[in-house]
């Protein structure tokens, strides 16, 4: 479940200061890595989203201080180590790689590695984009949103929400 991804931020090392610090960390980057997930991209894209699903996002995360805006997101995304932010991400790619069936649900890890170290592009958000059109491809392998569900996909996005996660996001 989103718990999961949750988890897999605990150790990342929250890189806002005093007043930045208002909504949590870890749940913003677990609606981050969600929306992207889903099929969004930027920042406004982010809050959209989360803004539009608030409610069932709710079931899994506190949101203490309501959706964060997308200078909110902006702003972590600028200041977020990217090295530290990719070994993360690779984690989540382990995640979902151990628990898919067959290898043609498994993203190439090694593949995404060097997608992820493109010079010029090395940016939190860059890899953020990367790894959710990485991760869409073992969301949207099946033809209905009744067998979008897999273990691999259940065990980081709760099965209520690939409701939301259409194959026009792609």
């Amino acid at each position: 479940m989103a718990s999961r991804i949750i988890e897999a931020f605990q150790d990342l090392e929250d890189p806002r200061k005093s007043n930045a610090t208002r909504h949590d960390f870890a749940e913003m980057l677990t609606l981050a890595v969600i929306a992207v997930i889903c099929g969004h991209e930027t920042c406004v894209d982010m809050e959209n989203f989360s803004r539009t699903h608030k409610d069932f996002l709710r079931t899994f995360l506190k949101l203490k201080h309501d959706i964060p805006s997308h200078d909110a997101f902006s702003r972590l995304f600028r200041i977020l180590d990217p090295e530290a932010f990719e070994g993360v991400l690779l984690k989540l790619v382990d995640m979902l790689n151990h628990r898919s069936p067959d290898s043609a649900g498994k993203i190439d890890t090694s593949s995404l590695v060097r997608k992820f170290n493109q010079p010029p592009r090395k940016s939190s958000i860059y890899l953020l984009n990367v790894f959710g059109l990485s991760a869409r491809i073992i969301f949207n392998r099946y033809p209905g949103p009744e067998q979008q569900s897999t273990s691999a996909t259940d065990d980081i996005i709760p099965p209520g929400l690939l409701q939301f996660c259409t194959k026009t996001n792609q």
